[in-house]
């Protein structure tokens, strides 16, 4: 397939022959095993089981008949991989968030720009993870929706990137109580990231603060801005709310396409929890790779 039929490989991985193959020379230094006692499993094997799992959502049981691989050294391949693949894209940026003031600002801009809401620097929202049930979890991972679950708490940018992401939290808190825990919100609310100062917005002699836009879930703060709760609202309101509705509407197109791609969040993950945190950040990083300079 790689070499001949470049239509069903893509179908297969989710990659060209030529973005696979340079994924797989930026995380092969991580992956390579060696043995003097018995032949190894190679890197692209490895990295191919792991694209299956994850974009195809293709159980380890399958995977084990599939590439004639034990089923034992299936799950640790996958574990491996996908934390060498998080390890790697992270560290070559391809998750990465703005690093100072006018960064954020190019955020805010192209928001504007495209989307008319005026010192917006990011969309925020939650996705659960579904999963099996942890052993003697009880419902510690039960959420509203009936099923077990992490969370992935992530901001994304005008180009359905993530920028930030906070993965692990358990699915029986709601956003507002995921946010507030996370590694986000501590940032946010100790001012640790370099968010520039309040500005004007075009047509407007107030001073408004950068923001988060969000749902109902969140609490309303400086930073966090949401629609008005009200049925009965005055025409300023009505178009505030139109604009922030769309605009937010960019992180669940994210979530969308980070679940059209990566077919394992489709169902039920069988797998504990390390594991599943794993896989989930693999996935979100693949998803900037694949994002990023298209």
């Amino acid at each position: 397939m790689q070499l001949f039929d470049h239509e069903y490989f893509f179908k297969f991985f989710r990659l060209t022959p030529t973005k696979y193959e340079h994924l797989l020379s930026l995380i092969a230094p991580a992956i390579t095993k060696s043995s003097f006692r018995h032949e190894t499993i190679g890197t692209s094997e490895r990295l191919m089981v792991t694209l299956r799992y994850v974009f195809g959502g293709t159980s380890q049981i399958d995977l084990a008949g599939m590439f004639q691989i034990c089923p034992t050294s299936v799950g640790r391949i996958i574990n491996e991989t996908c934390i060498a693949i998080w390890t790697i894209l992270l560290a070559k940026e391809y998750i990465s968030y703005p690093k100072s003031e006018d960064e954020w600002k190019a955020i805010a801009n192209e928001f504007e720009k495209k989307w008319n809401f005026s010192n917006c620097i990011g969309a925020i929202d939650g996705k659960h993870i579904v999963m099996q049930a942890p052993s003697r979890s009880g419902s510690f991972f039960f959420n509203y929706k009936k099923s077990h679950s992490i969370v992935l708490m992530a901001i994304c940018n005008l180009n359905y990137e993530f920028t930030l992401i906070d993965i692990g939290d358990t699915g029986r808190n709601s956003d507002g109580g995921v946010f507030k825990n996370s590694k986000i919100g501590i940032a946010f609310v100790s001012n640790l990231l370099p968010i520039p100062e309040p500005k004007k917005p075009n047509g407007s002699n107030v001073k408004l603060p950068y923001v988060l836009i969000k749902d109902e879930a969140f609490p309303l703060k400086n930073y966090l801005m949401k629609s008005y709760p009200k049925e009965i609202l005055s025409l300023k309101e009505r178009i505030y709310n139109y604009r922030l509705s769309r605009a937010r509407r960019i992180i669940e197109n994210t979530f969308g396409i980070l679940a059209a791609r990566c077919r394992i969040f489709r169902k039920s993950i069988i797998a504990n929890e390390k594991t599943v945190i794993n896989v989930t950040k693999a996935a979100t990083a693949l998803h900037n790779y694949l994002m990023h300079g298209r």
